[in-house]
C-alpha cells in the first residue's frame, strides 16, 4: 500500500492512535516503586528551589504601578487622544479625523517615525493596473500556511477583518501617498520551487526619487506623509516630546478610561483628555530587560548581550535599531489600570539573517550548502531568511556558512537585489550573471565573502569549521546534485547544483539580527483592549505593533510586510473609522 498522510491515518485509526501511541509512551517512562503519587521520580527539594506553585510568586519591576500623578502644568481636552507618531498611530489619527473626530497626537520622540517599508495588502487597484489577478480566496492557502507556522493559536478574528479589508485600506493609503508625491510599486513575488512559500506580488512599498529603496525608506516617508495630511490638511494637532507615562481609569481603575498624562521635556505633566478613546501606539519593549526576560525568554536568552536596555539607551527616534527599539510604555500603563497580558506565549519577535551567501530574493536564506562549526549541514536550505536564522541560531555558536562555486552566478539569469519591483518600475534592476560576480569580489575585497581556487583553501580561510566534515559534507552534496536527488533533506532538484568550477565562495555567519517583538496587551477584534476575563476597558485601544495575538511563533516573513500591512494599516484604519461612529 502506497505510505500517504492520509492512508497513514486510516491506518492508525484501525489500531487505535492514541492507545497505541499510550503504550508506547508508557513503555518509555521509568517508574519509581517509592515515589508517592505526583512526586514520581522527584527528589526532595530546598526552602529555595523553585516549583511550579512558587515561580510565579511575587510581582516583576514593570508590573508595580507607580503613585499617580496629580499636578498637571496642562489640560487639554479632546475626543481622542493617540499615543506615538509612529506609521499605525498616525494612520489612525488620520483615519479618525477623517471620520469626524478631533484628535491630538501626543509623541515620546520628535518627529514622525517608522521602520522598513513592505505592507502586505490583497486585492488592491494597483495589483489590478499591474495585472496581478490576487483576491482574499486566492490567498487562503498562503494565509493558512502562515497560520499554522504559527501553531495556529493567534487571533484569526483579526487576520479576518485584515483579510476582508485589505484592499480597501491600501487604496485608501495609496490615495493618500500619493496626493503627497510618493510612489507606490509592487515588491517581486517570492518564488519557492517546492510552493509551500511561494507568493504572488502582494508587497507595496512607497518611494521618491530621493529615496527610492521603499522597503527600508517607504515606512518613514509613509509616517511624515500622515503627519503632514494630520496637521496640515485637517487641522488636528500633534504634541512631540510628550511622554505617556501613565492613563487615567475612572472609577478607581474599574471604568473607561478618560485620560493619558504625558511628562515634557522640562519634566512637568500635561493631561490629555479624552472623551471617545485612548488609541496606545507606543511600539515594543525589547529595550525593557525585565519584560523581554518574562514574555519572551527565548530571544531574550539569544540576544541579551547583543540588545541594549534601559532609560539611557532610549531613542525615540530611532530608525533600523537592531539593539532593542522601545521601552513598552504603552504596555506598562496598559497592566497598571487592569489590563491583561495576550494568551499568545511567549511574545514572538521578528528575527531574520539565515546563513549568508547569494539570494535568489531579498528575504532569503542562502539556498546552496549551508553548514555548521562540525562541518555538517543542518536544514532544507530552501528556506526565506527569517525560518533560517531560527535555524542558525540552534546551531553551535548560531554560526553557520554559506559555500558556493562561480558557476552558481549562472544557475538563472537575473537576480534580484534590493529595491526590485514587480515591472521594474524603481530605479534598482536585477543583476546580471556578471553583475553577481562582481558584487561577490567586492564582498571579497570588504571581507564579508571568502575566496579560494579550491575547497581546501577556502575551508582553511573559514575559522572555525571542521574541514574534514565539510569536505565530505560537499562530497555528498555533489552526488545528490548529480543523481537529481538529496538523501538527507529533500531539497527540491531544481536547487541542487555541484559546487566544482572554482574559484570558490564561502560566507561565515554569527548569530540572527533582531528586528523587535510583538505583541503585548490582550486584544480584541476591535483593538479594544481586554481585561482578564476579555471585557473590554471602555476608552482604552491599541494599533500597530502592540496589538496582542495577532502573530505567534516567531515573525516570520512567510506573508511578507504584515506587520504593516495589517497592523499598522488595515486595522488602525478600521478602528479610526469605528472612533467617528461613537
Amino acid at each position: 500500500m502506497e505510505l500517504s498522510r492520509r492512508n497513514f491515518l486510516k491506518s492508525a485509526g484501525a489500531v487505535g492512535a492514541v492507545g497505541a501511541l499510550g503504550g508506547i509512551l508508557g513503555g518509555c517512562a521509568p517508574t519509581s516503586s517509592s515515589a508517592k503519587d505526583g512526586d514520581v521520580g522527584l527528589a526532595e527539594t530546598s526552602d529555595t528551589a523553585l516549583t511550579a506553585d512558587t515561580v510565579h510568586e511575587g510581582q516583576w519591576s514593570f508590573e508595580i504601578a507607580p503613585d499617580p500623578i496629580t499636578d498637571f502644568a496642562e489640560t487639554i481636552s479632546t475626543e481622542v487622544v493617540v499615543v506615538g507618531s509612529g506609521i499605525s498611530g498616525l494612520c489612525c489619527a488620520v483615519s479618525a479625523a477623517e471620520s469626524g473626530c478631533e484628535v491630538i497626537v501626543v509623541s515620546a520622540g520628535t518627529m514622525p517615525i517608522s521602520r522598513g517599508g513592505s505592507n502586505q495588502a490583497i486585492g488592491t487597484k494597483y495589483q489590478k493596473e499591474m495585472g496581478v489577478d490576487y483576491t482574499p480566496k486566492d490567498a487562503l492557502e498562503h494565509v493558512k500556511i502562515e497560520q499554522l507556522a504559527g501553531y495556529y493559536c493567534m487571533d484569526k478574528m483579526k487576520w479576518s477583518r485584515w483579510l476582508r479589508h485589505s484592499g480597501e485600506s491600501m487604496d485608501w493609503m495609496i490615495d493618500h501617498m500619493t496626493n503627497k508625491g510618493l510612489k507606490v510599486n509592487l515588491e517581486p513575488p517570492y518564488a519557492d520551487p517546492d510552493g509551500t512559500l511561494a507568493a504572488p506580488p502582494s508587497v507595496h512599498n512607497f518611494w521618491n526619487d530621493e529615496n527610492p529603496l521603499g522597503v527600508f525608506q517607504g515606512a518613514p516617508l509613509c509616517a511624515a506623509a500622515y503627519a503632514d495630511i494630520l496637521v496640515n490638511d485637517l487641522g488636528q494637532q500633534i504634541y512631540y516630546k510628550n511622554r505617556g507615562v501613565q492613563l487615567v481609569r475612572d472609577d478607581d481603575n474599574t471604568g473607561r478610561v478618560s485620560a493619558v498624562i504625558c511628562q515634557r521635556e522640562d519634566g512637568s505633566y500635561a493631561k490629555y483628555e479624552a472623551s471617545k478613546a485612548v488609541v496606545l501606539a507606543t511600539g515594543d519593549f525589547s529595550k525593557d530587560r525585565d519584560m523581554m526576560a518574562k514574555y519572551a525568554p527565548y530571544a531574550y536568552e539569544k540576544f541579551k548581550d547583543v540588545l541594549t536596555f534601559g532609560e539611557e539607551n532610549l531613542n525615540f527616534d530611532a530608525g533600523m535599531d537592531y539593539s532593542g527599539l522601545m521601552p513598552g510604555d504603552g504596555q506598562k500603563m496598559g497592566l497598571w489600570i487592569g489590563a491583561a497580558w495576550q494568551r499568545v506565549y511567549p511574545n514572538p519577535c521578528a528575527i531574520n539573517g539565515g546563513t549568508a551567501g547569494p539570494t535568489h530574493a531579498v528575504i532569503d536564506n542562502f539556498w546552496g550548502i549551508n553548514l555548521n562549526l562540525n562541518g555538517k549541514r543542518f536544514q532544507n536550505e530552501n528556506t526565506n531568511f527569517a525560518f533560517g536564522a531560527m535555524s542558525k541560531l540552534n546551531q553551535p555558536e548560531a554560526t553557520a556558512f554559506g559555500i558556493w562555486d562561480v558557476a552558481y552566478a549562472r544557475t538563472q539569469e537575473e537576480w534580484e537585489t534590493l529595491g526590485c519591483s514587480y515591472g521594474n518600475v524603481t530605479p534598482a534592476k536585477p543583476l546580471t550573471p556578471e553583475e553577481l560576480i562582481a558584487s561577490w569580489e567586492a564582498n571579497v575585497e570588504s571581507g564579508s565573502y571568502f575566496k579560494a581556487d579550491t575547497l581546501e583553501e577556502l575551508l582553511d580561510q573559514l575559522e572555525g569549521i571542521d574541514k574534514k566534515e565539510a569536505l565530505a559534507s560537499i562530497e555528498r552534496y555533489n552526488t545528490y546534485a548529480a543523481q537529481g536527488y538529496d538523501e538527507e533533506y529533500q531539497v527540491n532538484p531544481g536547487l541542487l547544483f555541484p559546487i566544482s568550477t572554482p574559484p570558490f565562495y564561502g560566507t561565515k555567519s554569527v548569530g540572527s539580527t533582531f528586528l523587535c517583538v510583538m505583541g503585548g496587551l490582550r486584544t480584541n477584534e476591535n483593538l479594544q483592549i481586554c481585561e482578564e476575563d476579555d471585557t473590554p476597558i471602555e476608552g482604552l485601544y491599541c494599533v500597530g505593533t502592540m496589538i496582542g495575538d495577532f502573530f505567534a511563533g516567531t515573525y516570520n516573513f512567510g506573508l511578507p510586510g504584515q506587520n504593516l500591512g495589517a497592523c499598522c494599516c488595515t486595522l488602525p484604519y478600521l478602528l479610526g473609522r469605528d472612533l467617528g461612529n461613537l
